[in-house]
């Protein structure tokens, strides 16, 4: 079923983001005894730690983990900074045995920004937005939940991939470090990041809504 969030006020609208995908998150978690049904991982395109379905995420964070739920994430923004380390520190939760490159991505180049905000819920469940690159008070507040949609849900899983590989690590430090905010347009490889991630080449990347 396809439910389709229209235009609304700009506080009431953020409001309703949010308690849907509250929503969501309750339905996703009361699959927790249901493997056959769905698997308990999300994944999440957004533009900042900012976006509804994080939030969401931070608040649910209990309940995702007495669940034994998942989450990878990729950020078009690193900033605001605090939100940035709440938002981690929820999916380092969740995944307490998993390396932190394997947790959260950074959509670095330019060109990925045409991607969609979309988060997937499972294996039928899935969230789909506005443009990354759209300034968040000058969006489209057109949205739209998919529910018992595995083939939207598999179509979302399939476009994170493929934006999770064309995204590069976040340094550590930006994470959970105590340093001044930097902007998102400023990068510090990691160690284990290697040189051509920083310089993706991919000419006409095929990102377009899902």
């Amino acid at each position: 079923m396809r439910v389709v969030v229209g235009s609304e006020g700009s506080r009431d609208f953020k409001q309703a983001q949010l308690d849907r995908h509250v929503e969501a998150m309750s339905r996703f978690i009361a699959r927790a005894g249901d493997e056959a049904r769905a698997s308990l991982c999300c994944t999440m395109v957004l533009r900042s730690a900012t976006s509804a379905s994080a939030q969401a995420m931070i608040l649910m964070k209990d309940a995702l983990l007495d669940a034994h739920a998942q989450a990878r994430a990729i950020l078009a923004k690193l900033e605001p900074e605090d939100a940035l380390k709440e938002f981690f520190a929820t999916l380092s939760a969740l995944s307490a045995d998993a390396p932190e490159t394997t947790l959260i991505r950074w959509a670095r180049n330019p060109r990925l920004l045409e991607a969609h905000e979309q988060v997937t819920y499972g294996d039928d469940m899935c969230w789909s937005g506005d443009a990354m690159r759209r300034d968040a008070s000058k969006r489209n507040p057109l949205v739209l939940f998919d529910t018992d949609a595995p083939e939207a849900a598999r179509r979302g899983q399939l476009a994170f991939k493929a934006l999770w590989a064309a995204s590069v690590p976040v340094p550590l430090k930006t994470l959970v470090g105590r340093g001044p905010a930097k902007p998102s347009g400023t990068y510090e490889p990691t160690d284990d990041t290697p040189l051509n991630a920083l310089r993706p080449s991919f000419p006409g990347w095929p990102l377009i809504r899902h």
